[in-house]
């Protein structure tokens, strides 16, 4: 799964997921499900003007959910 991050020009952000299809309004169910299936998330994309902090920012929390699933599998082969 591929999230996409999309910041307007008021600076709101919005997310979403990317599928075969396009893209599809983010949802938290549909995030957990493919973590299951897949077992990590792929780079995020940023659509708008991101700042190097805002940009680290998402990047640490998609490697961080990616780290935390890799080890809750890992243990679980155990």
């Amino acid at each position: 799964m591929k999230l996409v991050f999309n910041k307007n020009e008021k600076h709101e952000i919005s997310v979403f997921s990317k599928t075969d299809d396009g893209s599809v309004e983010f949802k938290y169910i549909d995030m957990i499900k493919s973590l299951i299936s897949v077992k990590q998330l792929e780079e995020p994309e940023l659509i708008g003007e991101f700042s190097d902090s805002e940009k680290e920012s998402i990047s640490s929390m998609i490697n961080h959910i990616n780290t935390e699933v890799t080890n809750f599998y890992s243990e679980g082969e155990e």
